[in-house]
């Protein structure tokens, strides 16, 4: 049954990785504009961090999400990269109108690109305890007997690689979507994707008060 862990790990990542948030709102953005190479450096970055906790989850080095300062700081990091990422999705696009020459240059950035989505899902913390669940739901269907060093590794390496694969597959979706529609609906989506991730940013900070 071992040889089913790499599928099931696979599945279990690309799943995880549709639903919205901050990281395939930013993949959209660069997608849209047809920055294909910016969008998967969001991706890889978003796996590396995945993958780096889901390794600190599986070797049983978490307790510091007990930690109050350490969930503290978190929570706090977690909302202020979202409002600023939320601000400066909306009003480039304010500017553009009045200068119909919006500055690309951030969106365009491959290792600015790859920096965010690291830190975007190093902001994510408690995906540890996902990685756990996860790992344990494996185990109940009688994949794996037990999780040691090489099967660990393979199952966190394997749920990366589909999280990396849904996010690459996005970015070439949205790529396409970007060709197909006008100017002005573009503006249209990338401004709801700025009031998104107002959006998505309260509960960061509702997480953070609650820790005050």
């Amino acid at each position: 049954m071992t040889l089913l862990l790499v599928p099931a790990a696979y599945c279990i990542g690309f799943v995880t990785a549709i639903p919205i948030g901050p990281t395939q709102i930013e993949i959209t953005k660069r997608s849209l504009r047809g920055y294909i190479a910016p969008a998967v450096m969001i991706a890889v970055g978003s796996a590396a961090s995945d993958i780096m906790y889901g390794l600190i989850a599986m070797f049983g080095i978490a307790p510091f999400l007990q930690d109050r300062r350490f969930m503290l700081f978190f929570w706090l990091l977690s909302s202020a990269m979202l409002v600023g990422l939320g601000i400066f999705t909306l009003f480039p696009h304010a500017r553009a109108k009045a200068s119909s020459k919006p500055s690309d240059a951030a969106l365009s950035n491959g290792r600015l690109s790859l920096l965010l989505g690291f830190t975007l899902a190093v902001t994510n913390a408690p995906i540890m305890v996902w990685w756990l669940i996860y790992a344990h739901l494996v185990k109940a269907m009688g994949i794996v007997s037990a999780f040691h060093a090489g099967t660990s590794v393979l199952f966190v390496l394997s749920g990366g690689l589909g999280i990396a694969s849904y996010l690459t597959l996005l970015s070439f979706m949205m790529k396409r979507v970007g060709h197909a529609i006008s100017k002005r609906t573009e503006a249209v989506i990338n401004i709801s994707l700025g009031v998104l991730l107002l959006l998505l940013s309260s509960y960061s900070i509702y997480k953070f008060a609650q820790l005050l």
